[in-house]
């Protein structure tokens, strides 16, 4: 495990990142206009952004104003960071910090850790940890989503989760690894887990690893590797990989001097081996890097909630693990406390294996940051089988509800709906409704009878699918969605997946909507406005359906749509085995055909997905808007002759940021209006009405983010993929 750093400061040695040596001499960097010495607002100094989502809080807002309606239209671009140039990325998801005078990113998928002007965008220091067959195994490699950032007034430091799961303080003004820190800067996360360390090779019959740029199960140019043998090693360990993998997909929360990191596991759409690792988060000291405290996201035996697990929690029970807290958090660091988001059991869509409600799955958890202790938790989905794990970091505000004010954490989610909750008790703010939801026709399934429904604010996503949702333009276009629509299983929401072979009911699928993207996911997300108690909610709708098979190479009974026959890590492919040809093209990223009607949605277009507003002093809907704008709906099909087709929202989830006047977002890689160039907008928060608009470079791919530096204030985004990703700031001339 090597590290690898440069600076524009000579640094005794002089070290080669990507076959570049760095000039040696350090530019200096003008301090931010928010002085140290002025009172943190939720955690952050005025005018910086020294939180993955602004603050401490989440909210995403700044109090910024000098780009306001006004001049939104006049901004241009002051500097492009080409990232793709130190590596390639499947898509560039980063949010960088600002802090003291200096910008602070991540890039590629090695997470190069990287400082730069704010000014020039001029790269000062770079730092990545090569961690050899431990980064190839990596799941989730792009994930990294940004940093962490501490400081005491005199010591300043970043904090790096890195792809093989090792977390690095590095000093903020050269980039060094913190001596004081760790082993050399760096603590390995992988350590006290309960699970061996053992050696490990490039080739293994691990669990398969799908998607987010994860590697294959080959060896990569310059790793070693032996041809004969299938074998490799350089010297790494970690956790076995028969195990499950882990690794952590956003950046750490800080909380005063405690550093709160999570995990992230193997994705759990197509998933082989019902063996996996739990999920965790842990404390640790920011000067130190020493371990604090471990929360079991899965309670073990003896533990608060480990009865919610019919068939037992203890490590390493096959079928109990995933559980990860892969989302980023939010903190209130006055009461101490730390918010987070937790995702679902293994597999996302069957669960047959793991009977009861299966805490701490689907919930948000306040954890003292001091000790580790629940101090309250409350879970959205029991015993999820539709993927609703819990995608987003909450927002922490204050509110005045029926006279009185009121310390409320906001959580949207995959299944369009927002909870609203006390953030000291944990207490609904309005009722949530444990409501009768349908029973699992799949063999095997104990679906939750009741899941918990927000009485509110008003959904922000469509919700299953019933026959008053269909498009009825003319007596023929009903009765055609009709027939469409009772192929599947239909239903309010919540509808559990069907058997591939038909169960009680004879269908072979149900409706999905909200999907496994939501409603909300990481691309999109929630920002506020903590003066006014407004939140906005950039989402998406859109309907697929379910359907689940008995996979005879997969340890699991069932699992979506696909033949993991011939997959390292898979069982023997029985003999004589064909793969169901009717069920190919029905898995994860491609099961929406079936709601199409001549090239048209069978649900109704409604005012879901793109923006909601909500006041959450009432829980009331103020306002919707699409994202970028609305898309004309046309047919070349008979049935729709004549008929003038209302238009609908754009795809994808707007990617926004408050500040002191405007609402701001970016599109996202898949919003927007077809054809329509790259653009900023800027939004009147109190009306939706869009009053500026700018053209960029390309896409947003992750949220924005704004500072003030030298008297200007700067709006910077991430895109691309590939090689061509880069960060881009805008500002005034």
């Amino acid at each position: 495990m090597n590290q690898r750093w440069t600076t524009r400061r000579s640094l005794g040695t002089a070290i080669l990142v990507g076959g570049a040596l760095l000039a040696a001499s350090l530019v200096r960097v003008g301090d931010s206009d928010a002085s140290q010495g002025k009172a943190l607002v939720r955690g952050n100094v005025p005018g910086e952004w020294r939180f993955w989502a602004g603050d401490a809080w989440g909210t995403r807002y700044s109090a910024l104003d000098q780009i306001n309606a006004r001049n939104f239209d006049s901004l241009k671009v002051a500097w492009s960071w080409n990232s793709g140039a130190f590596g390639a990325d499947e898509y560039y998801r980063t949010t960088p910090l600002y802090a003291n005078g200096r910008l602070f990113t991540v890039a590629t998928t090695r997470r190069v850790t990287t400082a730069l002007d704010p000014e020039t965008g001029e790269t000062l220091w770079m730092w990545r940890l090569d961690e050899g067959i431990r980064w190839q195994k990596a799941p989730r490699q792009f994930a990294g989503r940004g940093l962490a950032y501490w400081t005491d007034g005199k010591e300043e430091r970043v904090i790096v989760v890195t792809p093989g799961y090792h977390m690095a303080s590095l000093d903020a003004k050269t980039g060094i690894p913190d001596p004081k820190f760790g082993k050399n800067g760096v603590v390995d996360l992988m350590e006290g887990l309960g699970y061996a360390m053992v050696p490990l090779a490039v080739d293994d019959s691990g669990p398969l690893i799908i998607s987010d740029a994860a590697p294959a199960r080959k060896a990569r140019p310059g790793e070693t590797w032996n041809e004969k043998t299938k074998t490799g090693a350089d010297g790494t360990i970690g956790i076995d990989p028969g195990e499950g993998q882990i690794a952590a997909s956003s950046p750490a929360q800080m909380v005063g001097d405690v550093i709160v990191v999570g995990n992230s596991s193997i994705h759990g759409y197509y998933p082989i081996r019902l063996k996996n690792i739990h999920g965790f988060v842990r404390g640790y000291d920011v000067r130190t890097g020493k371990p604090l405290w471990k929360f079991n996201l899965i309670p073990q035996p003896g533990e608060f909630g480990a009865e919610t697990w019919k068939n037992g929690t203890k490590l390493g029970t096959p079928g109990v693990g995933k559980v990860d807290a892969w989302a980023p958090y939010a903190a209130d660091p006055d009461l101490g406390l730390v918010y987070v988001p937790v995702g679902m059991p293994l597999m996302d869509e069957y669960g047959g294996h793991r009977p009861g409600a299966n805490l701490y799955g689907n919930s948000l958890v306040a954890i003292d940051s001091r000790t580790g202790k629940r101090q309250w938790h409350f879970q959205f989905v029991h015993h999820d089988i539709w993927d609703y794990d819990t995608p987003i970091a909450p927002n922490v505000l204050d509110v005045t509800v029926d006279g009185q004010k009121r310390k409320v954490v906001a959580q949207a989610t995959k299944q369009g709906w927002m909870y609203v909750l006390d953030r000291v008790t944990g207490a609904p703010i309005w009722p949530i409704v444990e409501t009768p939801v349908g029973a699992s026709e799949v063999p095997g399934e104990q679906a939750w009878p009741t899941q918990p429904v927000p009485s509110k604010p008003a959904p922000f996503s469509q919700q299953g699918l019933l026959a008053s949702d269909l498009i009825d333009y003319t007596p023929a276009i009903k009765d055609s969605a009709l027939k469409i629509a009772q192929k599947c299983r239909m239903g309010p929401y919540y509808i559990p997946g069907q058997p591939a072979d038909g169960g009680k009911s004879g269908l072979t699928c149900s409706w999905y909507n909200p999907g496994a993207s939501g409603g909300v996911n990481i691309d999109g997300g929630v920002a506020v406005d903590p003066e006014t108690g407004m939140v906005y909610v950039g989402s998406q709708t859109g309907l697929s359906t379910i359907t689940l098979q008995k996979d005879p190479c997969s340890e699991f009974d069932f699992s979506s749509p696909h033949d993991s026959c011939g997959l390292l890590g898979a069982l023997p492919t029985p003999a004589g085995y064909q793969p169901r040809k009717d069920l190919q093209g029905e898995g994860f990223s491609a099961r929406a055909g079936r709601s199409l009607l001549g090239d048209v949605s069978i649900a109704k277009p409604k005012e879901y997905g793109g923006i909601t507003a909500y006041d959450l002093n009432t829980g009331d809907k103020k306002w919707w808007a699409p994202n970028g704008g609305m898309i004309p709906v046309t047919s070349k099909d008979p049935l729709f002759a004549g008929v003038a087709l209302p238009p609908q929202g754009a795809r994808g989830q707007a990617q926004i940021i408050t500040t002191k006047s405007l609402m701001i977002y970016g599109t996202g890689r898949n919003g927007g209006v077809p054809g329509q160039p790259p653009q900023l907008f800027a939004v009147d928060k109190a009306t939706g009405k869009q009053v500026g608009a700018v053209r960029i470079p390309a896409k947003t791919t992750a949220m924005p983010m704004t500072f003030m530096h030298k008297g200007k204030q700067y709006i910077v985004f991430a895109s691309g993929a590939g090689s061509s990703t880069a960060l881009t700031a805008l500002a005034l001339r």
